[in-house]
C-alpha cells in the first residue's frame, strides 16, 4: 500500500479520502474547530470534513475538555505541537534514563507527570518509547519542547532523492489514551526514509502538514508502520498478501477480515488495533508491522485459535486446558498482564468486544481477568494472594477467563552457518520467552559464529540434512533439551549450561568439540544422550558442578574436572595426550560402566574424591593416575608403561583382575590395594611403603617388589619368576601355595609365612632378623641364608602325621648363615647333594631321613652344635638334652 501510494499526487489522496466518506455518508462525526486558536468540539456530518480539515480541524474532541471523564474519547493528535503543555512539579526531570524526551503524561489538576508506559503486547526498550498513560491522564510536551514540522516530501530529502511524505502511527490506540503520529518519506527506491527537517527560517507549516516526531522519540525505519484508512484511504489490492501462521484464522470478533497486520521477522498477525468495537475496523498496526490482504482460504475450514492474542476460554476451562486443546502452551506473562489491574483487564475485555460497566477487584479464585455476561456486563479480576495462573479454573460456568497462548516451536534456516552467531533463539523483541520449542535447519558444510542462546525452555534442535560443522564462540542453554543431527558444534569459548536436568541429544553423525581455548560449565545437572560423542580438545577445559550423565562416547584431550556431585559415564571414555586430564575433587564421584581408556601421557587425578570404573581401565603410553584422599574401584585393570601412585589415605580395589606391563605402582601413607581377582606383573614395579596390599593370585614375573616400612602384602597364592623381593620391615604372607623360580629375594626384619607348600627352585634368599614359616617345603638348587642368630626357617608340617613327608632339601640346597633350620613335625628328606650347614632344630615328633635309611650320628658334623634333639632318637643312638 506504502509503495503504490508514495508515487500518487496529493489529488489521489483527497480522491480516496471522498471515496472514505461517500461509504461513510451519513455519519456523525465529532471534531475539534480552530485547536490553535479558539478550541471547540461540535458534531458534524462527515460530508462536511474536507472543508473543516483545510482549517486545521481534526477528528475527536478537544484536548482541553472532559480530559478526565470516562465516556470521552481522547482525539486523534495529528501533531505534537497540538499536545498541550505539560504541568507538572518543579522536581520533575523530564528524562527517561539519560535520554530527554519531548512528551510525557499528565493528571490534569493532580501535579502528578510521568513518562508512561509500554503499550500492550510491544515491549520498547527504546529511550522515550513508552506511550500509554494511566486513565484519565492526558499526553503533554515537555514546555520548551518545539516539534519540528515535516518539509513538504514531493520534492527532495538532503541526499536528492525523490520522496512523498507518510504518517505512521506510533503506539497503540485505545480507549482514554492518546495516539501519536510520525513522519516518514518514501525515496523513489521505496525505501522509508525520515522526512528532513526544514531550515529554522522557514515558516510555520500549514494546520494541514503533521510535524515529525522529536529527535529523542522518532521510531528508527524498521519501526515503520501503516497508517489507518482515515489517514491514508487504499485499496486492497496494494497491500501485500498476508504471511500469517497456519493457525491463524483471519477474524475480528468472530468475523473473516479482507485485511490484517503482518510482523514478517516474528511470523506473526492481528487483526489491527483501535478503540472500535465493530468486526473489521480496527486497522491500526503496530511498530515493526505493515498492513496486509488475506490470501483465499477455504471458508469450511475450522478456524484454530491465534496463539499470540487474549482470547475467552469457555466456561469451567482452565487457560492450560484452553492452549491445550489447539497444541499450545498458556503464556504465564500474557495472563499475568492481564491481571495488572482492573483497568487493564476491562480495557482488554474491551478489545475483545465486550461491553463492561461494572467490575473490581476479588480474591475469590485465582482466574486472573474474567468476563461475565450479567447485566449490564462485568469485568472481574480475581487474583488469590495476589496471584493469577493458567491452572485455575472458574466456577461459575457463565463466567469466562482471559487467556493467552504462546506457539510451541519456532523455526529458523540458516544457508549461511556463520549468520547462525549472535542468535536468541525463542525469543521476542522484548526478550521474553515467545515459544517453548525451536528449530535450526543448518546449510551444508562449514562456517564460524558468534555466541548462540537457545531460550527454548522445552526443545532446541540444531538439525542439518548432511553433516555440517559450526565454530560458535559460545554456546548457552536454558532450555531443557538440545538435540543436535548431522551437526557438529565446536565451541571456542564458552558453552554454559545453567538449567537443572538439561538434556543433549546427539545422533550418530554429531558431536559437541570444545576447542583450545574454550571451556565448557555445567552449573547444573545435565545428561547426554545419543549416539554421538563428546569431545575435550587439547587446551580446553570441561567443569562439572552438578551431577551429570554422558550416554555418549567421551574423547578427553583437555582438562576434564568433576569438582562436585556425580558424573556418569554410560558410554566409553578415551582420555589421550601429554595435556589431558581427567579429575575428580572436592567431594565428588567420577562412574563409568564401559571402559575408560588413557593414554599417551594423559592423566587421571583424584583429591579427595571416588573413581568408579565399573567396565574397567586401560593404561598405555606412559599414562598416570595419581590418587590422593581417593578411593578407586575398578573391575578389571590393564597398564602398559604407566605409572600408578597411590598416597595417604587413598585405597584402590580391582575386583577381577589386574595386569601390569612394564609399569610401576608406588604405594604410601598407608594406602589400601586389594587386588581381589589377582596381580600380574611383567618388568613392573610395586614400590611399597606403609601400604597394605591384599591379592588373590600375586603373579610376578621379572618384576620387583619392594616393601618397608610396616607394609603388609597377603596373597591366596604366589608365584615368582625371575623376581627381585627386597622387604625390610614388612610382613610377607600367602594362605595358599608360594612358588619362585630363578628369583632373588632378600627380607630384613620382616616376616614371611606360607601356609601351605613352598616351593623354591634355582633363587636366593637372604633373612636378616626375620622369620620364614612354610607349611611344607621342596627345595631345588635353592640357598637360603639366615645371616645372623635371630634368623631362623621353620618347617611347621602342620597337621602331617609322625610318619608323613613335610619337607624335601633336594640336590643343590643349601641353608647356611648362624641362624637356625628348625623342623616341629613330620618326615624331612634330605636328598644328595643337599647342604644343610646352619644349626639345626629337631622337635620331639621330628624325623630325618637321608635316601632310604635313617639318619646316623656319624652323618651329622656335630660342631657348635650342629643337631638339638632334645631326647629324640637319630637312627639307633639317643642324643641326649643339651
Amino acid at each position: 500500500f506504502f509503495f503504490g501510494m508514495a508515487k500518487r499526487s496529493w489529488s489521489t489522496w483527497a480522491f480516496f479520502l471522498c471515496l472514505w466518506l461517500s461509504i461513510n455518508a451519513d455519519e456523525r462525526v465529532t471534531i475539534c474547530k480552530n485547536p490553535d486558536t479558539n478550541p471547540q468540539t461540535i458534531t458534524i456530518s462527515s460530508l462536511d470534513l474536507p472543508a473543516y480539515f483545510e482549517q486545521g480541524a481534526y477528528l475527536g474532541r478537544c484536548p482541553s475538555e472532559d480530559a478526565d471523564s470516562p465516556d470521552v474519547e481522547v482525539p486523534n493528535i495529528c501533531s505534537q505541537m497540538s499536545l498541550p503543555v505539560c504541568q507538572c512539579p518543579a522536581t520533575y526531570n523530564w528524562l527517561d534514563g539519560e535520554q530527554l524526551c519531548g512528551t510525557h503524561c499528565m493528571a490534569v489538576g493532580e501535579g502528578i507527570c510521568y513518562l508512561g508506559h509500554e503499550t500492550y503486547g510491544q515491549p520498547s526498550t527504546a529511550r522515550c518509547g513508552k506511550w500509554e498513560c494511566d486513565f484519565g491522564h492526558v499526553r503533554c510536551r515537555r514546555p520548551d519542547f518545539e516539534p519540528v514540522r515535516a518539509p513538504d516530501c514531493n520534492n527532495q530529502n538532503e541526499d536528492g532523492e525523490d520522496v512523498t511524505v507518510v504518517f505512521s502511527k506510533k503506539g497503540r490506540v485505545r480507549s482514554l489514551h492518546r495516539h501519536l503520529l510520525e513522519v516518514f518519506c518514501f525515496s523513489s527506491t521505496g525505501t522509508p526514509v525520515r522526512c528532513s527537517p526544514p531550515p529554522a527560517e522557514s515558516p510555520s507549516a500549514s494546520p494541514s502538514e503533521s510535524p515529525s516526531a522529536s529527535p529523542s522519540e522518532s521510531p528508527s525505519p524498521s519501526e515503520f508502520s501503516s497508517p489507518s484508512p482515515a489517514e491514508c484511504p487504499y485499496v486492497c489490492e496494494d497491500l501485500p498478501v498476508c504471511q500469517c501462521p497456519e493457525d491463524y484464522d483471519y477474524t475480528s470478533f468472530g468475523e473473516v477480515c479482507d485485511t490484517h497486520c503482518m510482523e514478517q521477522d516474528e511470523y506473526y498477525c492481528h487483526p489491527g488495533k483501535g478503540n472500535s468495537f465493530l468486526p473489521c475496523s480496527r486497522l491500526e498496526c503496530g511498530p515493526g508491522q505493515i498492513r496486509c490482504r488475506r490470501p483465499v482460504v477455504d471458508p469450511t475450514a475450522p478456524p484454530p485459535r491465534n496463539p499470540r492474542t487474549f482470547f475467552l476460554a469457555r466456561g469451567g476451562e482452565s487457560c492450560d486446558d484452553a492452549c491445550g486443546a489447539v497444541g499450545t502452551v498458556c503464556d504465564h506473562d500474557l495472563v499475568q498482564e492481564a491481571a495488572l489491574s482492573p483497568a487493564h483487564c476491562q480495557d482488554i475485555l474491551e478489545h475483545l468486544g465486550k461491553t463492561t460497566h461494572l467490575g473490581g477487584l476479588y480474591e475469590d479464585d485465582s482466574t486472573g481477568c474474567t468476563y461475565h455476561p450479567r447485566a449490564p456486563g462485568w469485568y472481574e479480576l480475581f487474583k488469590k494472594d495476589g496471584q493469577s495462573t493458567c491452572s485455575a479454573r472458574t466456577e461459575d460456568l457463565d463466567r469466562l477467563r482471559v487467556c493467552a497462548c504462546q506457539n510451541l516451536r519456532e523455526e529458523r534456516h540458516f544457508d549461511d552457518l556463520s549468520e547462525l552467531g549472535d542468535q536468541n533463539f525463542c525469543l521476542d523483541a522484548s526478550d521474553t520467552v515467545a515459544t517453548v520449542q525451536g528449530r535450526v535447519s543448518l546449510g551444508t558444510g562449514a562456517g564460524n559464529g558468534g555466541a548462540f542462546t537457545c531460550n527454548c525452555v522445552e526443545l532446541c534442535e540444531l538439525h542439518s540434512l548432511t553433516e555440517s560443522t559450526v565454530s560458535l564462540t559460545n554456546y548457552e542453554n536454558r532450555g531443557a533439551t538440545n538435540d543436535f543431527r548431522g551437526t557438529i558444534l565446536q565451541i571456542t569459548v564458552n558453552f554454559l549450561n545453567t538449567i537443572a536436568g538439561a538434556v543433549f541429544n546427539f545422533d550418530a553423525s554429531s558431536a559437541l568439540e570444545i576447542h583450545s581455548g574454550g571451556t565448557a560449565s555445567f552449573t547444573a545437572a545435565a545428561t547426554f544422550t545419543g549416539s554421538g560423542v563428546f569431545r575435550a580438545r587439547e587446551g580446553s577445559t570441561v567443569s562439572f558442578s552438578s551431577a551429570s550423565t554422558f550416554q555418549i562416547a567421551t574423547e578427553v584431550s583437555g582438562q576434564f574436572l568433576v569438582e562436585s556431585e556425580q558424573v556418569s559415564f554410560e558410554e566409553t571414555v578415551a582420555i589421550s595426550g601429554s595435556n589431558a586430564v581427567m579429575q575428580v575433587s572436592g567431594g565428588s564421584r567420577i562412574v563409568a560402566s564401559r571402559t575408560v581408556t588413557v593414554s599417551s601421557s594423559s592423566q587421571i587425578r583424584g583429591t579427595s574424591g571416588t573413581i568408579q570404573f565399573d567396565g574397567g581401565l586401560t593404561m598405555a603410553s606412559s599414562s598416570v593416575m595419581s590418587l590422593s584422599s581417593t578411593t578407586v574401584s575398578v573391575s578389571v585393570w590393564s597398564a602398559s608403561s604407566s605409572t600408578v601412585t597411590i598416597d595417604a589415605g587413598s585405597a584402590m580395589s580391582v575386583a577381577e583382575g589386574a595386569q601390569l606391563d612394564g609399569s610401576t605402582i608406588q604405594g604410601r601413607g598407608g594406602c589400601n590395594m586389594q587386588f581381589t581377582g589377582g596381580l600380574q606383573t611383567t618388568s613392573s614395579t610395586m614400590d611399597l611403603q606403609q601400604s597394605t596390599v591384599g591379592c588373590g593370585h600375586l603373579q610376578m614375573s621379572s618384576s620387583t617388589l619392594s616393601a618397608s616400612s610396616s607394609t603388609t602384602v597377603t596373597a591366596s597364592q604366589v608365584t615368582f619368576s625371575q623376581t627381585t623381593v627386597q622387604m625390610t620391615s614388612a610382613s610377607f604372607t600367602s594362605s595358599g601355595t608360594m612358588s619362585d623360580d630363578g628369583g632373588s629375594l632378600t627380607f630384613t626384619t620382616s616376616t614371611i609365612v606360607v601356609t601351605s607348600t613352598f616351593t623354591s627352585t634355582s633363587s636366593s634368599y637372604s633373612l636378616t632378623g626375620s622369620s620364614m614359616t612354610v607349611t611344607q617345603h621342596t627345595i631345588t638348587s635353592t640357598t637360603i641364608t639366615l645371616t645372623d642368630v635371630s634368623s631362623q626357617f621353620l618347617l611347621d608340617g602342620s597337621g602331617a602325621g609322625g610318619g608323613s613327608l613335610v619337607g624335601s632339601l633336594a640336590s643343590g640346597a643349601v641353608f647356611s648363615g648362624l641362624g637356625f633350620l628348625r623342623h616341629r613335625t613330620g618326615l624331612l628328606r634330605l636328598i644328595a647333594g643337599s647342604t644343610i650347614g646352619c644349626g639345626m632344630q629337631l622337635s620331639p615328633s621330628a624325623q630325618i631321613v637321608r635316601r632310604a635309611r635313617a639318619l646316623q650320628q656319624t652323618d651329622l658334623t656335630t660342631t657348635n652344635p650342629a643337631v638339638t634333639a632334645c631326647g629324640n632318637s637319630i637312627g639307633a643312638t639317643t642324643v641326649a638334652s643339651g
